[in-house]
């Protein structure tokens, strides 16, 4: 019985912890000696960490009060929270140092609050996160402080920190916080809702500060996107098989060790595994999953889905065995040996374990690696896209808007197998595998000519054991109410027509003239090359464009700082530019994808070649062989009058 499971990165806490720079010393001495840690009912993990904190915080500090809020006598002290946040919107990292900030800003509050004689009885802070995020964790534990009546100010750097949303502004300062008796103090700002005739400036700052994030929302999202369309790769974690370049943050370089897992993977299934049997080979061989790998490189990547270094505590039950336990919750019995240091096999009821369970490979992480065009050295980017800067849910883009970019890295997997695996995807729907985990040879590959619906393969009772033959699934499934094609085909015969087909071809490519093959290999060259080279100088004058476009929007905005322009002139170029920027951006992910296209075409006729050439006559079919060659196959009917049953196929090589 499963009495608890641990995932380690998934209920530990969230907070990053920063080393302390030793240098700094003197600095936190200083806010020490202003903070009274024993008034402290509560301070957030990461400020308890840089200031080295080891008083606990209040287990009841936000528990709900009777609605009774302290109303302060003249000679009483005020409580006063205050609220830290960092982020990149308002330009608060120092040279990267994100511990360096947080002090920074915190001494600055704690000495004011030592000017007024106010208590500090909680700190809340944060990094990282917009103040138009109204769901950010430390800010709704704050306000949960306030609502319980546990103070009477809360104090920020600006009220900007406290939020950039005008809907928060209103809800809390202008309305709860009258409520709950709470005074809000910004700082910089000289934001104080104990000051009369200060509402309007808060309301018209609120409005400020939520424009700048929207531009600053807009001015992200179309650099961003200019980015993915010029080929540089804005994704936090490499995919599995390759790793951020050190001297590049935005190029891609491969990571052999991973890159070797990937390329076997494309092997396997090339060969004819199914997803099952490649995920057991793996997990057979303990190769560590893509998650797990990142992890053991030292990466922060994780996975909300994974599984990795799951730990479940388990109760054994009556007549269970430890082999029994292991095979059930994936593990080994000598990893539940060793994490237990247990000396023998032997388990007693009501036992309490713990079965350690590393992360497994499922049939969903092969499908990703398999249909991922990154492994050809294309970068796909844009797949999804926030809804709005107040709403961080993503939405998908679909297919056709994707921003495709070709040749961004070296390509781990080959165009001819990346054709192959391609082409099986293409309308393979759910791929039917044997017991043995193998995908039989004709498996979405045989169609009625009379339905359009799959041929499946069926066995039958003979003799002398059992006789595969294929059948119209759907005038199987309908009993003949559909489709009229009533007459299976044999699965040895049909091998041997298709054979001898493939054979005819390539008796048919080498009957041809050398001087024929090669008048034509040259012309297809020389044609695709041309059409290339002319988008290829298109797109670098639209990234020429781009840049001119930028420059001109940077002195634009000194124009209107300096009143050369007026705010409508402004307003009008601008748009104009950020116009034009975004057709040429449309029109550089169109040439992507016509290059794409050509080269596609071109790689087809260099298959071609190399496929014919791997072969001379073909004794024994597989699914290699079959992918390679043939793309579909049309069973019709059989001829009343002659007898003969139509048969079509429609190739992926052809000698003419």
């Amino acid at each position: 019985m499963i009495v608890n499971v641990f995932r380690e990165g998934v209920d530990k806490g969230s907070n990053d912890l920063k080393l302390i720079n030793e240098n700094d010393s003197v600095e936190i001495k200083r806010i020490k000696e202003l903070l009274e840690v024993t008034n402290l009912e509560y301070i957030s993990n990461n400020l308890r960490y840089i200031l080295g904190i080891t008083k606990e915080n209040s287990l009841n500090c936000f528990d709900k009060k009777n609605n009774e809020y302290r109303v302060i006598q003249a000679d009483g002290v005020f409580r006063v929270i205050l609220y830290i946040r960092l982020s990149v919107e308002d330009g608060d990292i120092i040279d990267g140092d994100v511990s360096k900030s947080i002090r920074n800003q915190l001494l600055y509050l704690l000495t004011e609050c030592k000017n007024r004689n106010w208590k500090v009885v909680a700190i809340f802070c944060e990094e990282g996160i917009s103040g138009a995020d109204d769901n950010r964790p430390e800010w709704l534990k704050a306000l949960s402080f306030c609502e319980c009546g546990n103070t009477e100010i809360f104090l920020c750097k600006s009220q900007s920190r406290f939020s950039r949303s005008m809907e928060m502004i209103e809800k809390y300062l202008h309305k709860d916080f009258i409520t709950w008796n709470v005074r809000f103090v910004g700082l910089v700002d000289s934001t104080d809702t104990a000051v009369s005739g200060n509402k309007k400036t808060r309301q018209i700052n609120g409005l400020v500060n939520e424009w700048q994030v929207e531009d600053q929302s807009i001015n992200t999202r179309n650099i961003l996107k200019n980015k993915k369309s010029n080929g540089l790769f804005t994704g936090s974690f490499a995919p599995f098989g390759y790793i951020k370049d050190p001297k590049d943050k935005y190029h891609l370089i491969i990571d052999e060790p991973a890159a070797k897992i990937v390329k076997e993977i494309f092997d396997m299934y090339v060969e004819g595994k199914g997803y099952h049997l490649i995920c057991k080979n793996l997990n057979e061989r303990k190769i560590p999953t893509p998650t797990e790998y990142k992890k053991l490189q030292g990466s922060r990547f994780h996975c909300s889905q994974s599984n990795v270094n799951k730990r479940i505590t388990y109760q054994v039950e009556k007549d269970e065995t430890l082999e029994k336990i292991a095979v059930s919750l994936h593990s080994t019995v000598e990893d539940i040996m060793e994490y237990n240091n247990l000396t023998d096999t032997n388990l007693t009821v009501g036992q309490i374990i713990i079965v350690p369970v590393r992360a497994t490979w499922n049939n969903d992480t092969i499908r990703k690696i398999l249909s991922d065009e990154t492994y050809i050295g294309t970068l796909v980017q844009g797949k999804v896209e926030g809804i709005s800067y107040k709403d961080k849910h993503q939405i998908a883009i679909p297919k056709e808007k994707w921003i495709r970019v070709p040749h961004c890295h070296n390509a781990i997997i080959d165009k001819e197998t990346w054709e192959i695996v391609s082409a099986r995807f293409k309308n393979r729907g759910r791929t039917k595998t044997t017991k043995t985990g193998e995908v039989h040879l004709f498996s979405k590959k045989v169609y009625c000519a009379c339905c359009g619906k799959v041929f499946q393969r069926n066995l039958c009772h003979v003799k002398d054991g059992k006789q595969a033959y294929m059948q119209c699934r759907e005038r199987r499934k309908t009993g003949g109410f559909i489709c009229n094609n009533n007459r299976a085909i044999r699965y040895d015969d049909l091998e041997k027509l298709v054979l001898d087909q493939i054979n005819f071809q390539i008796a048919r490519y080498y009957d041809l003239t050398k001087i024929e093959k090669n008048y034509f290999a040259k012309q297809v060259d020389n044609s695709v090359d041309k059409d290339i080279k002319i988008l290829e100088n298109e797109r670098a004058n639209l990234k020429a464009q781009i840049i001119k476009k930028e420059r001109a929007l940077t002195m634009l905005y000194d124009d209107r700082v300096n009143g050369i322009i007026d705010a409508t002139e402004f307003t009008i170029i601008k748009n104009q530019n950020t116009i034009d920027v975004d057709g040429y951006n449309k029109r550089i992910s169109q040439i992507n994808e016509e290059i794409i296209a050509l080269e596609r075409t071109k790689n087809m006729k260099v298959n071609k070649e190399k496929i014919f050439k791997k072969y001379k006559k073909i004794e024994k079919l597989n699914r290699i062989i079959l992918d390679e060659f043939i793309d579909k196959i049309y069973i019709g009917n059989i001829n009343p009058e002659n007898k003969k049953r139509t048969f079509r196929i429609d190739w992926n090589v052809k000698a003419d």
